[in-house]
C-alpha cells in the first residue's frame, strides 16, 4: 500500500505557492510563515487577495528598453561589488547589499519581476529590437491605421498594488539618496549610486552622477509607473483604447478608425516622451 506522506507534501507545496503569489512574498518566506503558524498548532489560513491594478498599456518600442535593462542596477544593488586587479566588477561573496529605507532590494527585484513577467511574452525581445511585432498569441494588439501602417501595440495587464507601490517607493528612495541632503540613513544608497555612475555594471547601464543613476531608474519604470492617460484627452483616450481592447478580444490585430489612432497616437507619444525625457 502506498503511504499519503508525498501526497501531502505535494499538497502543502501547493498550498504555499498559492500563498506566495496571493501575498507577494517569496515562497521561502511564505513556507517560514507556515512552519510557524503550524508550531502554534494552528491551521495554514486561506491567503488573502491582494488588491490588484489592471494597467493598460501602448507599448511603443522606445519606451521599453529601459524597464528590461533595469535588471542590471538590481543585481548591483543587491551586491557588494568591487574592482578587481584586472579592473572587473567582482561579486564579495557572504556581503549584504545596500540598505535602502522602506524598499529592500530583494523584496523591489521580486516586485519588478513580478511585474515585468505580466507583460505580454515576448516583450523583453521586443524591446530590444530583436522582433518588430510580438509573437503570434500573445497578449498583445497590434493596433493598425485606416492607411495600413501599424501605429502601436496593446496591452491591459493586471498587477498587485503592492508591487507598483515598492517600485515607486524604490524610485523615490533613489531620488532622496541623490538630493543635495540625504540623510543619514541614506549614505549608503547614496555612494553605491555614486559608484554605479562611474564604473557602470553593463554598457547599457547610467554614466553620471548620483542624480544621473536615479533619473534614469525613475524612466526605465514610468512605463508602468506614470500612466500614459493623463491630460485633459486621457480619460477619454482611455475609454476609446479600452474599447478597442474588448471588441478586438481574441485577436492578432485590428483596425483603427481616425479618432481611434488618434487617440493610441496620443498615449503612444506620451509614454515615449516620459520614458525619453522624464
Amino acid at each position: 500500500m502506498f503511504s499519503s506522506r508525498p501526497r501531502k507534501s505535494r499538497k502543502r507545496t501547493r498550498e504555499l505557492r498559492e500563498q506566495s503569489r496571493a501575498t507577494g512574498m517569496r515562497y521561502t518566506e511564505a513556507m517560514r510563515a507556515n512552519d510557524r503558524t503550524r508550531a502554534d498548532g494552528r491551521q495554514l489560513s486561506a491567503p488573502r487577495p491582494t488588491p490588484a491594478r489592471t494597467l493598460l498599456l501602448p507599448l511603443p518600442q522606445d519606451a521599453l528598453a529601459g524597464l528590461f535593462e533595469l535588471d542590471g542596477l538590481l543585481l548591483r544593488l543587491g551586491n557588494v561589488l568591487v574592482l578587481d586587479q584586472d579592473g572587473e566588477m567582482t561579486d564579495v561573496m557572504g556581503l549584504a547589499g545596500v540598505p535602502i529605507p522602506r524598499a529592500p532590494i530583494e523584496d523591489v527585484a521580486d516586485a519588478y519581476f513580478r511585474v515585468r513577467d505580466a507583460l505580454p511574452e515576448g516583450t523583453g525581445e521586443f524591446a530590444a529590437g530583436m522582433v518588430e511585432e510580438y509573437p503570434p498569441m500573445s497578449k498583445a494588439l497590434l493596433l493598425i491605421g485606416p492607411d495600413g501602417g501599424r501605429v502601436v501595440h496593446l496591452t491591459a495587464i493586471e498587477v498587485a498594488e503592492v508591487d507598483l507601490a515598492l517600485l515607486a517607493e524604490f524610485a523615490d528612495a533613489l531620488d532622496r539618496a541623490a538630493g543635495p541632503r540625504p540623510g543619514p540613513e541614506f549614505e549608503a544608497l547614496k555612494k553605491a549610486l555614486g559608484e554605479i555612475g562611474r564604473v557602470p555594471y553593463y554598457p547599457w547601464m547610467p554614466e553620471g552622477d548620483e542624480a544621473a543613476v536615479a533619473h534614469w531608474v525613475r524612466q526605465a519604470l514610468s512605463p508602468v509607473l506614470q500612466s500614459p492617460f493623463e491630460g485633459p484627452r486621457g480619460a477619454a483616450d482611455h475609454e476609446t483604447l479600452s474599447h478597442v481592447l474588448r471588441y478586438a478580444e481574441g485577436r492578432e490585430s485590428v483596425e483603427l478608425d481616425q479618432d481611434e489612432e488618434d487617440a493610441a497616437e496620443r498615449v503612444a507619444w506620451r509614454m515615449v516622451h516620459t520614458a525619453l525625457s522624464i
